[in-house]
């Protein structure tokens, strides 16, 4: 008669434990999870979330300028606040064309339409 090493006579057992708490947790349903996003979707998010705070944060910069080249009162500190705004708005019109592109690139890494 040969002898069985020690542990391997409960293997069968656990793994019939391990197969029926299985069972169990996909009928419940708590087995399935959503899929976890990968690396390029997560570096695509991150960039549209970065670049989204940049544009409100840009659209504050240009309100607070335009309140104030309402009442600005010398010819040199209206032009230094339509400079300011004119660049601002370019600046918005680009982050606005790359925010675009971020979001087909997320769609497209992330497997979204």
């Amino acid at each position: 008669m040969t002898r069985c090493r020690p542990g391997t006579a409960r293997l069968p057992g656990r793994l019939a434990i391990a197969a029926l708490m299985a069972t169990i947790l996909a009928v419940t349903g708590h087995a399935q999870t959503a899929p976890v996003p990968g690396k390029r979707c997560m570096n695509a998010m991150r960039k549209i979330d970065r670049e989204s705070a940049e544009i409100a944060a840009n659209a504050e910069r240009i309100a607070r300028d335009r309140d104030a080249r309402a009442v600005c009162s010398s010819r040199r500190a209206c032009a230094r606040l339509d400079g300011t705004i004119d660049d601002a708005e370019r600046k918005q019109a680009r982050r606005e064309l790359r925010l675009a592109r971020f979001r087909e690139e997320a769609s497209a890494a992330c497997g979204t339409k």
